[in-house]
């Protein structure tokens, strides 16, 4: 038996090297590849952040329109509170006092929601570090 029929050949080793114009041209066809995935990936991350951002956005103007009633009821306890004896007004006051806790809460909620917003891009960047590496170790070969 020849080496050949054994498996023993130069090609069964791995000893066999590419040609420098195949390698070039599969650098390149990865590089485009890559570079098409990094857009996506790009485009997926600023759409999670914004929607992050929209969230704690929708909280905060849920929060206005809230404060907006408060006003209401404080306006309407100052004026009951000049018409009437004290129970009305301490009543309304009372209500008052309690949306203003709410939409406080509803800031607060809010804005924690922007601050936890991931800044947009970070899995493209570490993506992006470790195609590089990649991409060193098969030029080095």
């Amino acid at each position: 038996m020849s080496d050949r029929e054994e498996g023993g050949g130069a090609a069964a080793t791995g000893a066999e090297r590419r040609p420098v114009g195949a390698v070039m041209a599969s650098a390149v066809a990865g590089f485009r590849t890559l570079a098409r995935q990094h857009v996506e990936l790009a485009k997926i991350e600023v759409v999670e952040a914004a929607s992050v951002r929209g969230q704690g956005v929708g909280m905060i103007a849920a929060a206005a329109v809230v404060v907006m009633y408060a006003i209401g009821f404080l306006a309407a306890a100052g004026a009951a509170a000049l018409a009437l004896v004290w129970p009305l007004w301490a009543a309304i006051l009372t209500v008052a006092v309690v949306m203003i806790v709410v939409a406080l809460a509803l800031v607060l909620v809010g804005r924690r929601a922007i601050q936890k917003a991931p800044p947009p891009a970070v899995l493209t960047r570490e993506t992006l570090k470790e195609d590089a590496r990649w991409a060193r170790q098969q030029i080095e070969r």
